[in-house]
């Protein structure tokens, strides 16, 4: 019988006893237990949430969002921020998602960076657990172990050590996820309607992060295969409707960036594997120990600093399980799925196309072990674990450590002290059941009460060794203000030159410069914002990378001897010089420009700040147009003058795909990258509009409309099946659900 049916036939013993086994209970029991990892962490560690690309990208992004929503708008492009500003290619902005519409209003009412986003990591976090412990009951867990899957879940080493940090939409995209599997099997078991998976299917999607996508792709399959294997016809028309809803929101959401891919830096990704952030089965051997260091490349070398290959410890607990296993696979066959699909990614080639780091699949890994633990568990967990069993359980965690220190032998007192404190974990559990007939049940409760709290137990040497990601801090200031304030005596149009990252050597240098996306903050149009689509040739031209660093020569390039120098033609109204190797002296001051002298940087500041990007930099010879309408996305002008031969109109913007013209035809980009237009004598005295729209906006535009209407069909079709069920079985045709 399944252990939560069996435990809820027990005598009521009393308020305790119904406490003890209430779902509730457990629930809040996994929840505050990590909560309580997540304050050890910030103990050793306050900044721990607010890390690396937080630092440098989301925080920024999210301000920057919340700053045009506050203005009624959302952001499709913008020109000032140059191949950081085409947000829907982007993705990651999640321009369409009202949870992150939230966050970025979050921003602009805490005055502290590092507060909004521990809120926004830990909420997440919660929300990942949530989905872990949902998801577990839904494939017929008791409520104590998926407790244990809830927190498991969440405690992975890539969630805990990059996205939770770092990489928020991987955080995001893992949390969700859950939710979506868990509302996506109840909606095809019959327990529930399709609206909460429809709705959460959205948020996943439009959160911008393709992993997540690519988990519900194979999530989507495998329901689908499934039906058709136990010939379930109408199951798999159902799992083929809601894969098409979720399809075409894909469209929506990533055409624009396939379609923009072209002209970036993406564009040149084959398949290889240059070993950067993926895994083998070595790795993967070791992840049973909290501490294991093993062999994974990434931005820190050929040894890995931290655990981040760590699944759980509970792996070898698996093995005191005595019964149940043969129902328990076949009622998992999705989780195991989901864990063969991911695996088999994390240990594959490290790029495919534009599909890189694939140790980012992690998470999704350990929520379909955390399920599998939990429902395998529930089913078998025996009254009294044998001894036999308990030895090999202990020797599994004996050859997960000795592979841990062969790994990299250096670590080898953190590796023993965790695989002994997880060897007397395990006796502990052993002795527990032991001690007295509890019967399957109060035995599987109580085993999932001392693997909670041994949960917390044997992460302690982990966060003391490990207490931070291995990614970057940047020393950037948590405080909203004191960040606005560095752009308060600069125009629009805002661009660093030189080793951005050397600021963060000197904390206080950030009050005469930001970097990357934090330029959000202060309101002004800044070129040097972070980008994950450089545009080729205008990265080229000024050697700039992702986040705004440039080599020393950037200064050439910008105030260069041509008739029409970058800088005027990027409508750059002040340039930040960071002090450093290669930039020792202060440039040179153009004509129409001054110099400010800082302890850290030059600033040059025009003495006549031009109109910010976006509308025309120059025109050929004799040739003339006035603009008489400008925006984000259209220029609207009059051809005044074009000589016999024909000119050519130049703007202040990246030629991104999807412009388009009233007149005339766009001409090769000058430079490579400003978009150009050409014109003839025939067109003098019109009136032409340059706009543009997201590549392929036409066919986006219809995939989301398409997906509104499947959404609402399929809603409005079970309703009236509904309905119909009820007219002829009565009010309660299935009362046992």
């Amino acid at each position: 019988m399944h252990e939560s049916v069996e435990d809820e036939t027990a005598p009521d013993v009393g308020r305790v006893a119904r406490m003890r086994r209430s779902p509730l209970t457990w629930y809040l029991l996994s929840v505050l237990s990590l909560l309580a990892v997540c304050a050890y962490r910030m103990w050793r560690e306050p900044r721990f949430f607010f890390w690396d690309d937080t630092q440098l990208g989301a925080f920024g992004q999210w301000y920057g969002l919340g700053t045009e929503l506050l203005s009624g708008n959302l952001p499709i492009l913008n020109p000032g921020a140059w191949q950081g500003g085409n947000y829907l290619a982007e993705g990651q902005w999640g321009v369409w998602n009202p949870v992150v519409w939230l966050i970025a209003l979050l921003t602009h009412t805490v005055g502290g960076a590092t507060l909004a986003a521990t809120i926004v990591k830990i909420a997440f976090l919660v929300l990942l657990c949530t989905g872990a412990f949902l998801l577990s009951r839904a494939y017929g867990a008791a409520p104590w172990w998926a407790a244990l899957a809830g927190l498991t879940a969440s405690l992975g080493g890539q969630t805990i050590y990059m996205d939770a940090p770092s990489w928020v939409t991987g955080l995001q995209n893992v949390a969700v996820f859950a939710l979506v599997w868990w509302a996506l099997k109840r909606h095809l078991d019959g327990r529930m309607s399709a609206l909460p998976y429809l709705l959460l299917t959205y948020i996943l999607i439009t959160f911008g992060y393709v992993f997540g996508v690519l988990e519900l792709a194979a999530l989507l399959i495998g329901f689908l295969v499934l039906a058709l294997v136990d010939r379930d016809t109408r199951t798999a028309l159902r799992t083929l409707l809601l894969g098409v809803y979720a399809g075409l929101l894909t469209v929506f959401v990533y055409l624009p960036g396939v379609l923009t891919a072209p002209v970036t830096t993406r564009s040149s990704n084959g398949i290889l594997n240059d070993q950067f952030l993926n895994m083998d089965l070595g790795d993967l051997a070791t992840s049973p120990i909290t501490t294991a260091v093993s062999t994974v490349r990434g931005y820190w070398g050929d040894l890995l600093p931290v655990p981040l290959q760590y699944v759980t410890w509970l792996l070898p607990v698996l093995i005191l399980v005595a019964t149940g296993w043969r129902a328990s696979l076949r009622r998992l066959r999705m989780p195991l799925i989901v864990m063969v699909f991911t695996v088999a990614l994390v240990i594959g080639p490290s790029v495919l196309g534009p599909l890189r780091y694939p140790a980012r699949m992690m998470p999704y890994a350990v929520l379909a072990v955390a399920v599998i633990i939990a429902v395998v568990a529930s089913r078998g967990w025996p009254a009294r674990v044998s001894r036999r069993r308990a030895l090999l359980a202990v020797g599994a965690t004996g050859v997960a450590g000795w592979l841990a220190w062969a790994a990299q032998p250096a670590s080898w007192r953190w590796v023993l002290l965790a695989t002994v404190l997880q060897a007397v974990l395990i006796g502990i559990v052993f002795l527990n059941g032991r001690r007295r007939a509890l019967g399957a049940v109060r035995a599987g409760r109580s085993a999932a009460a001392i693997l909670i709290v041994g949960t917390l137990v044997v992460l302690v040497p982990q966060i003391d060794e490990y207490p931070t990601s291995p990614l970057g801090n940047f020393n950037v200031p948590s405080s909203v203000s004191a960040m606005r304030a560095v752009g308060d005596d600069m125009a629009d149009g805002i661009m660093t030159v030189g080793d951005v990252y050397s600021l963060q050597a000197h904390p206080e240098a950030y009050r005469e410069s930001l970097l990357a996306n934090l330029w959000y903050t202060t309101g002004k149009d800044a070129a040097s914002v972070y980008t994950v689509l450089p545009y080729r040739e205008f990265a080229a031209e000024l050697c700039v990378d992702l986040r705004g660093w440039t080599c020393p020569e950037a200064i050439d390039a910008l105030f260069g001897g041509e008739e029409h120098p970058l800088a005027d033609e990027m409508a750059l109204n002040t340039v930040v010089v960071i002090k450093g190797d290669g930039l020792e002296r202060a440039p040179e001051v153009p004509e129409g420009w001054s110099l400010d002298s800082g302890e850290f940087t030059w600033t040059l500041h025009r003495d006549e700040p031009v109109a910010p990007a976006g509308g025309v930099a120059h025109t050929s010879d004799g040739t003339a147009v006035t603009v008489t309408a400008q925006s984000d996305t259209s220029v609207t002008l009059t051809v005044d003058d074009v000589p016999a031969g024909g000119g050519e109109v130049v703007f202040s913007r990246l030629a991104w795909p999807g412009y388009s013209t009233t007149a005339g035809a766009f001409a090769e980009p000058e430079r490579g990258f400003l978009l150009t237009l050409a014109v003839d004598p025939g067109m003098v005295g019109a009136t032409v509009t340059v706009r543009f729209a997201p590549p392929g906006w036409t066919i986006e535009l219809a995939a989301a409309g398409l997906a509104v209407l499947l959404a609402v069909g399929y809603l409005v079709g079970g309703f009236v099946r509904r309905r119909r069920t009820e007219s002829v079985f009565g009010e309660h045709p299935h009362p046992q659900l």
